[in-house]
């Protein structure tokens, strides 16, 4: 029985190993494509006992239609029906603009040249929700709209990291570093590890995960859900813990995608935040944990599911 062998150094093994052991990034497509978007998150606290208490759970259907033009990837988001519930369900910033009635996304490579329809769509979103005006107000304020378009521009950058030949399973980190991929400015990327192939929604998918740190972009509204929330064993002075908020995550972000298109098959980000919040009254500091768990499910519109449909 004749094998067949590879000859390569011992670094270009590593790197990139036989044919069956790499992969092809391509974000080019022939044609546009369709899919369907499930997004959903979980957000949870952990009270004074050590016991994990969820507040808040989302869940938003949207369309998506991707294409190509020339080295340019389309990305239109249309939104279809919410199914959210809980404490936050109308209020988490970061989930509503997922409900935003059209969103439109612009790259090349690994960067985002445009984002349309966010910010105004927000706007109209939070103005024709019923909700308090305390509520509405804090939704409102401009400085969130910055950190709205950094969470659209985050995931697409973390969609996009791998380019070219990939190992299919390996830790892929200094690889990216020497292709200066890595270069964030608000968040720190430990690693980068391939982990194989994936059938998921009928497509062989690769996943990689991205091990990070950042910090929260709205931290008034997780506090809100941890004091507010009624649970016993959160102590009603921390009700007045407010200043100083802020929280750092420890982030898992995993994403599986057709490596043939470029486009995702699902994304799973799990996070765990140390949050602090300050009593300026009596210069106090106090630190709760959280869990946020948020996933997301790409589903290609296909001729024959329409056909199964009728």
């Amino acid at each position: 029985m004749i094998k067949k062998l590879c000859v390569c150094g011992l670094w270009a093994l590593w790197l990139v190993g036989c044919s069956d052991d790499v992969v092809a990034i391509n974000y080019k497509l022939n044609e546009p494509v369709d899919l369907d978007l499930y997004c959903e998150s979980y957000y949870s606290t952990v009270d004074l006992e050590g016991v994990e208490q969820v507040g808040t759970i989302t869940a938003a259907y949207t369309s998506l239609n991707y294409s190509t033009q020339e080295d340019t990837v389309n990305i239109d988001r249309k939104y279809i029906i919410d199914k959210s519930r809980g404490y936050l369900k109308n209020y988490m910033p970061s989930e509503l603009a997922w409900r935003a009635k059209e969103v439109k996304t612009i790259g090349l490579d690994r960067a985002v040249l445009d984002i349309q329809g966010l910010e105004e769509g927000y706007d109209a979103l939070v103005n024709s929700l019923p909700m308090p005006d305390k509520w509405r107000n804090q939704l409102l304020n401009p400085d969130y709209k910055p950190h709205l378009a950094r969470a659209e521009k985050h995931r697409y950058e973390m969609d996009h990291l791998l380019t070219g030949s990939v190992p299919v399973k390996g830790n892929v980190t200094k690889m990216l570093e020497d292709q200066g991929r890595l270069n964030f400015a608000l968040i720190k990327v430990d690693s980068v590890v391939t982990d194989g192939y994936h059938n998921l929604d009928k497509r062989k998918c690769l996943g990689y995960t991205v091990y990070l740190h950042e910090f929260e972009s709205f931290p008034y509204f997780i506090w809100e859900q941890h004091v507010n929330g009624k649970w016993k064993n959160v102590p009603e002075k921390y009700m007045h813990y407010q200043t100083g908020h802020k929280g750092d995550y420890s982030t898992a972000f995993w994403i599986a995608i057709d490596p043939t298109t470029g486009i995702p098959c699902q994304e799973r980000e799990v996070k765990v935040g140390t949050h602090t919040m300050v009593n300026a009254a009596i210069n106090d500091t106090a630190t709760f944990t959280s869990h946020i768990t948020l996933e997301r499910l790409y589903t290609v519109k296909r001729p024959e599911d329409n056909a199964e449909e009728k």
